[in-house]
């Protein structure tokens, strides 16, 4: 699955290589995304405001089958905490617009007993429309991480609006997010 992503992100279009300051947060904040460049670094932090029993695990169809592997996906990530912090060197994304890309393993960190690294994290924008409710854009974040040599993948849908270019002057949006 690694290499399949891996071959998505090589084969994408060329993107400029830019600053990111990014924050999504929900109307009443559930789980909010920041990614934030300083000083030649770009730091990703998830936080899960109502704690870990609340978090974004999954994004997609689910089947019956798949239970058993989405509460064992929850044990492992609920010992990881309710706010994630990982970094990567600013070299390894690319921008376009709202869209970011960033791909390359970055050594471990222990988080309460685990080796975790993230060696991606991206977003998606999409529009759903239908007859009854009308058109609705979304962005969706994501992170990839490896814990204790699983791969998984922390996904967040956002409504377009909850999703500030230039998170970092917005001083409401700071005090919120940043403990």
């Amino acid at each position: 699955m690694k290499s399949l992503f891996v071959f998505i992100l090589l084969v994408a279009t060329s993107l400029s290589a830019a600053e990111l300051n990014l924050g999504c947060v929900t109307e009443t904040p559930t789980t909010s995304f920041i990614a934030e460049t300083k000083n030649g670094t770009v730091q990703f932090d998830l936080i899960h405001h109502f704690g870990v029993k609340y978090m974004p695990i999954h994004s997609g169809v689910i089947t019956p089958n798949d239970l058993g592997t989405l509460s064992d996906r929850a044990s492992l990530l609920a010992y990881l905490g309710d706010h994630l912090t990982f970094t990567m060197p600013a070299e390894s994304c690319q921008t376009d617009g709202v869209l970011f890309n960033c791909f390359g393993s970055q050594p471990s960190v222990e988080i309460n007993g685990h080796q975790v690294n993230i060696w991606a994290a991206y977003n998606t924008t999409y529009s759903e429309t239908s007859l009854s409710s009308g058109t609705f854009n979304y962005v969706t974040t994501n992170l990839a991480i490896e814990v204790d040599g699983q791969s998984l993948f922390l996904p967040m849908r956002y409504f377009e609006e909850e999703c500030y270019q230039q998170f970092s002057k917005n001083k409401t949006l700071q005090k919120l997010l940043r403990k």
